[in-house]
């Protein structure tokens, strides 16, 4: 498929239209499905939102992709599967959160077993599987299929949660994984890869659609289902992009991908290793929660409302994931200048982790006594 593509255009609205109009449905006839869709619970640890709102969004997204693979099938046939094999081996992992999103009842072993899962299936039907990460060392290992795999199905497993771990904003998961499609998809195109590009469009423009009515006054919200499938197919893109294109550096999707995984690493770090909890226990100290708790702080409620402030939070951390999508793009082939961005990145997010922690003494406090 050439990268100038005379459909993509039509292609992309088609998508954005398509899960706007599903997410549309969802919020005008929650009053008929809201026992069982609205997140009733304001009063949970990592609860920003005043009032209970459809927890959903996933259904915008799944139907845009859907879109797209249906499109793509229509115009290219079986010479252009991806999409839909790649929306197949979403299935479980989106199942179990959309499950989880409308009983509360599925572990988080289980919604961790089904993103192997998916990962699983898309290295059995995709051949995504990872045969080097630009590490001496892990690199023999990898040679060995067996590893390649279990280090592969980990990976994207990883990254799937993560987006599930800062999906807590207005806007704050749907934008920084568009942000960071928008990255591999940049990659991808100065490398003339049509396919990965294309599988990062369609991501975007589904969480676009979402987007309209999340962003900012919070009309749906994304839910476990719908993070965990864009962190799915964040994942299996840079997945992609590195199995089709080796000469693209491990480093530089780590890069464009670094946002929820330093927040979820660094979170496990700090709870298991520094507070002495379980690692899974929640709270309000990821990165997002401090900076809106600090925003609150600083600003008059008369001139900050509850959406605003869930608004300027989020801008001011795609800030922080666009810019390390401006080094990896204007830097392509510079993997050593991005092993230094990444160590940066995470200085500067431990140093104002741990300044917003400072100041926010009471649930610091709390934490600490837990």
């Amino acid at each position: 498929m050439p990268l100038s593509d005379p459909l993509l255009l039509e292609r992309l609205l088609m998508i954005v239209g398509a899960s706007f109009a599903a997410c549309l449905v969802v919020v005008l006839t929650q009053n008929w499905h809201g026992k069982h869709s609205l997140d009733h619970d304001l009063n949970g640890a990592q609860k920003l939102h005043a009032k209970p709102v459809p927890r959903v969004g996933g259904l915008g997204l799944i139907v845009g992709l859907l879109i797209a693979g249906l499109a793509s099938y229509v115009t290219h046939g079986n010479s252009y599967p991806t999409t839909l094999t790649l929306l197949v081996c979403a299935l479980p992992v989106f199942l179990a959160g959309f499950v989880e999103d409308l009983t509360k009842r599925v572990s988080v072993r289980t919604r961790l077993l089904s993103s192997f899962v998916s990962a699983a299936l898309a290295v059995w039907l995709l051949g995504a599987q990872l045969t080097d990460v630009d590490v001496p060392g892990l690199d023999a290992l990898m040679r060995f299929s067996i590893v390649g795999v279990l280090f592969t199905v980990f990976a994207v497993g990883g990254v799937t949660h993560s987006v599930n771990i800062i999906d807590g904003l207005n806007g704050l998961a749907g934008g920084a994984v568009c942000i960071m499609l928008a990255g591999l998809a940049s990659l991808s195109w100065i490398y003339g890869d049509s396919v990965v590009m294309k599988l990062c469009l369609w991501g975007i423009a589904g969480l676009v659609g979402f987007m309209l009515l999340n962003y900012p006054f919070g009309k749906i919200f994304l839910g476990d289902g719908g993070a965990y499938l864009a962190g799915f197919w964040l994942a299996e893109c840079a997945v992609l992009l590195l199995v089709r294109n080796p000469e693209v550096s491990t480093w530089t999707v780590l890069l464009c991908c670094l946002y929820p995984v330093l927040e979820t690493a660094y979170s496990m770090f700090r709870r298991h290793v520094i507070h002495k909890v379980p690692s899974g226990l929640p709270d309000m100290a990821h990165m997002h929660q401090l900076l809106y708790k600090w925003l609150k702080r600083k600003t008059p409620r008369a001139l900050l409302p509850h959406w605003l402030s869930h608004g300027v939070t989020s801008v001011k951390i795609w800030a922080i994931v666009a810019v390390c999508q401006l080094v990896a793009i204007t830097t392509p082939s510079q993997a050593g200048f991005h092993v230094t961005a990444i160590v940066i990145t995470v200085a500067f997010y431990v140093l104002l982790h741990r300044a917003l922690w400072v100041g926010d003494a009471p649930d610091s406090a709390r934490l600490s006594n837990a």
